[in-house]
């Protein structure tokens, strides 16, 4: 294919990419057969109920935040670390698939890891969440929001 042929995909990935859309349904995760056996720590929390769970409970979602934790807000108005305060409410769950054309997304999923990132490249934006399996349960404990 030629350059100019990707174009079209771009433009839609870019409309495709507004994480604050609240129209759009998430989409649930999905394993792969190549990691059907992902998270297969006897007694954890399946990554898969806490995702559902996490991204549609605000009370919940806060309560597997250890703040402060890594990560920051960016944007043309603010730079700061996340804490309770500034919170902005997660809805769109980690999916291995997402409905992207504009952005760039990577998911890296491990026993105890689930790192997710979307990203336009040299555009200033990205987003990028880390979740981690703490004691048989999962925690967010990383988040940057970069929009400039």
């Amino acid at each position: 294919m030629k350059p100019y042929q990707f174009l079209p995909l771009f433009v839609s990935v870019l409309f495709a990419c507004n994480r604050r859309d609240e129209k759009k349904a998430p989409l649930p995760i999905q394993a792969p057969p190549s990691i059907a056996t992902f998270n297969n720590i006897p007694g954890a929390e399946s990554f898969d109920s806490f995702n559902t769970k996490f991204h549609a409970d605000s009370s919940f979602q806060l309560s597997r935040i250890p703040f402060p934790i890594d990560g920051q807000l960016v944007n043309d108005l603010e730079n700061s670390r996340w804490s309770k305060k500034n919170w902005e409410f997660l809805k769109t769950p980690v999916s291995l698939d997402p409905d992207t054309t504009e952005c760039r997304h990577s998911l890296t999923m491990t026993d105890s890891m689930v790192t997710e990132k979307f990203w336009i490249d040299q555009s200033g934006f990205k987003v990028e969440r880390r979740f981690k399996l703490k004691e048989g349960k999962w925690f967010l404990v990383y988040y940057d929001d970069i929009n400039m």
